[in-house]
Parts: structure tokens; C-alpha cells; sequence
């Protein structure tokens, strides 16, 4: 794969420059944009998701060269020179060790289009495995096909007048899917891992925590989703990662918390709202207990 000279950083002019924070990615996916583009030839993907943030969008991140390690919703992937990762909204990214010559091109899609009807139903099929196994190692001569069109989506995106509009980015959007789906379907990546009984239970609990974190704290609510009991589903989880299950609860509610504090204009009230908290008070003192300080002073961190 050969790179172009020229410092492609992120495709639209709302991403240009010197990005250092994670919470300026998530600003930016409050934008009335559907796909981004872009090749990162200077490593701000790994400044971007060097501490852990959650997906505002969907992520088809391409490892083009060198290789790192990324945790996706607690589990930890290796990703490496023709491996891809495909990261679904509201889904905790972190990009950990890697080489200093680690380097990405993606194409991102906005949860409102990822979320819409047309496009979810062509995607329901595949979703499930993505899910299971997000980080696939792609042959080499596939992942040259996934690089050359991605890179012309990022041209494109780059014209003054880019002949990619929003309604495209849905078509795109389900060739990917369905281009990936299909690898999984005729084993064109790399076997999959065999997961034992407690590992299939936390797999499956991660997946109810994403959809019910906001609302839900109760670990009794999560074992009857679960169709356990209470104490089975708490010993499992902390035997199998060391972890108690308000403790996964908590990092899932603490992170969103803090992704709104850092990235959005609510007051703290809202977003102690938005996390179904009683009442700011009692949002209070559950954030400072797992991170040592209030939502005003973290707000207002450096």
C-alpha cells in the first residue's frame, strides 16, 4: 500500500488540525455529518483514543502499517497491518501499545444513519458477529481492496463540491457491512475464538450493560435479563475478569458521563439526568467516588 505525501489528517474541515483530546471527536459527531474520511499519517488516531472514549458513530478503522493493542468494551484486541476494526456507536475505544510506525485510514458514519430503519435492517444480519469479533485480519489482497476504496472516498470527500452527499453515505455505509459480513460468512478471516460458558456470559452482559447503563444500575435487573440469578452472574463475572459487575456497570455510566462533561454544553443537572440519576446530588458524590473528584472540578480539568 503505498501512502500518499501529502498529511491527509481527518477529510472534513471540522476536523482539521491539531486534535488532542478524545472529546473533540465526540464534539465533532454532534455535527450534521453522516461520513467522515480520512488517512492518518501523523498518529492523532492514537492521541484521539489514548484514553478511553466512547463511539459517537460507527468506526471502520484500517490498519495500513506497524500494529497496536485496542480494547473494545473491555476486551482487548491486537490490530496490525491489514486488520481492520469495526466499532459501533456508544461502544468504550482505547488505542494502547503500539509501534511508533502504527498508522490508520478510516471512514466513520454518524449514529443517526447507522440507527436508521433502511439501513439497520440490511444490517441486522451481519451485526451479531461484527459484534462477537470486531477486529478481523484481512487477506492481503482484500485489504488492499478495502484501502484503495476507502482512500477514494477520502479524495472525494476532499473535492470542494464532493459528489458524496449524506444520502450516499447510506449505500456506503451497507457495502461495508455487507463486504465485511460476507468474509465472516465464507471464513475469509481468522478462525474465531472459542469462548467458554463465562466468557459467553460476559460477552452477553457487556452487550445488555450497552443498552441499559443509562438507565439501569441494578445488578438484579441485569441477571434476570440475563436469566440468572443474582449471585451466579455476579461470581461469574468477577471470576472471569477480576471485576465486579457494579464495577462494569459504573465504568460504562462514569465514562459517559465524562464524555458529556468534556464534549457537550449541558449543565450538570441534564447530564445527571441523562444518566438517570435522582437528582444532581446524588450524581455528585456517585462520580466522585470513582473518580476522586466532582463533575464541576473535571468539567473544568485541564
Amino acid at each position: 500500500m503505498e501512502l500518499s505525501h501529502k498529511k491527509i489528517i481527518f477529510a472534513s474541515d471540522y476536523y482539521k488540525g491539531k486534535i488532542n483530546e478524545t472529546n473533540k471527536l465526540i464534539r465533532v459527531s454532534t455535527r450534521n455529518i453522516d461520513i467522515l474520511t480520512g488517512i492518518d499519517l501523523i498518529g492523532n488516531i492514537k492521541r484521539l483514543f489514548k484514553t478511553p472514549a466512547q463511539m459517537p458513530g460507527c468506526l471502520f478503522l484500517l490498519c495500513i502499517r506497524g500494529n497496536c493493542s485496542i480494547t473494545i468494551h473491555l476486551s482487548k484486541y491486537e490490530l496490525k497491518k491489514n486488520s481492520i476494526a469495526i466499532i459501533f456507536p456508544h461502544q468504550f475505544v482505547q488505542v494502547m501499545e503500539e509501534s511508533n510506525d502504527c498508522r490508520f485510514i478510516f471512514v466513520g458514519f454518524s449514529k443517526k444513519l447507522i440507527q436508521s430503519p433502511p439501513l439497520f435492517s440490511r444490517m441486522i444480519e451481519y451485526t451479531p458477529s461484527i459484534f462477537e469479533e470486531p477486529v478481523i485480519e484481512l487477506r492481503p489482497e482484500v485489504a488492499e481492496i478495502f484501502y484503495e476504496y476507502f482512500k477514494v472516498l477520502t479524495k472525494a470527500m476532499r473535492l470542494p463540491n464532493s459528489f458524496i452527499k449524506d444520502e450516499q453515505a447510506d449505500l456506503i455505509c451497507s457495502q461495508l457491512i455487507m463486504g465485511l459480513g460476507n468474509i465472516y460468512k465464507q471464513g475469509e478471516s481468522n478462525e474465531r475464538p472459542r469462548y467458554n460458558r463465562n466468557q459467553e456470559i460476559v460477552k452477553e452482559l457487556v452487550r445488555v450493560v450497552i443498552e441499559n447503563y443509562r438507565s439501569e444500575r441494578n445488578i438484579s435487573f441485569y441477571a434476570e435479563k440475563m436469566h440468572l440469578s443474582p449471585q451466579h452472574l455476579s461470581t461469574t463475572i468477577k471470576k472471569t475478569t477480576g471485576k465486579t459487575l457494579t464495577d462494569i456497570i459504573s465504568t460504562f455510566v462514569i465514562r459517559d458521563a465524562q464524555a458529556k462533561l468534556r464534549s457537550t454544553e449541558l449543565t450538570i443537572q441534564e447530564i445527571a439526568y441523562s444518566l438517570n440519576f435522582p437528582d444532581i446530588s446524588f450524581f455528585g458524590k456517585y462520580f466522585k467516588r470513582y473518580t476522586g473528584m466532582s463533575p464541576k472540578q473535571y468539567r473544568n480539568m485541564e
